[in-house]
């Protein structure tokens, strides 16, 4: 396994926790820049909307990423890689993971499902190979 990957990989253990709802709505992360999605985001998109058989807008998405080369931190999360925030309608990337696509899509299905949490049947049965676990 690549060094990268292992690092995606370590990092997404982290994710479980900071993708679960949180009774305050916490900032986007510190040094978050904002971006235009690249046009690969969109057909990752579609991806994941045809696994999930939800559709969701693309467009309402804010995206930025987090420059740097580890994940960053938002609340008492540390060394995350990606974030869906509903409040804030954007997902947020760790610089070394924004062209990572089962990371993308990981966050994208949150997105589409307007849900924080991973459910099995999306998560791990209907789009689990081509998201992040």
């Amino acid at each position: 396994m690549s060094a990268r990957r292992l690092a995606v990989s370590f990092a997404l253990a982290i994710i479980g926790v900071a993708c679960g709802s949180a009774t305050e709505p916490l900032p986007l992360p510190a040094g978050a820049v904002e971006i235009s999605a690249p046009p690969i985001y969109e057909t990752w998109w579609h991806e994941v909307e045809q696994c999930s058989g939800k559709t969701g807008d693309f467009a309402a998405i804010s995206w930025y990423y987090v420059p740097g080369p580890a994940g960053f931190g938002l609340g008492s999360v540390a060394d995350l890689v990606g974030i869906w925030q509903p409040q804030h309608h954007s997902i947020t990337l760790a610089e070394f993971a924004s062209e990572d696509a089962s990371v993308v899509r990981h966050e994208e299905l949150h997105a589409i499902l307007q849900r924080a949490d991973h459910p099995a049947e999306y998560f791990v049965q209907k789009c689990g190979s081509i998201v992040a676990h």
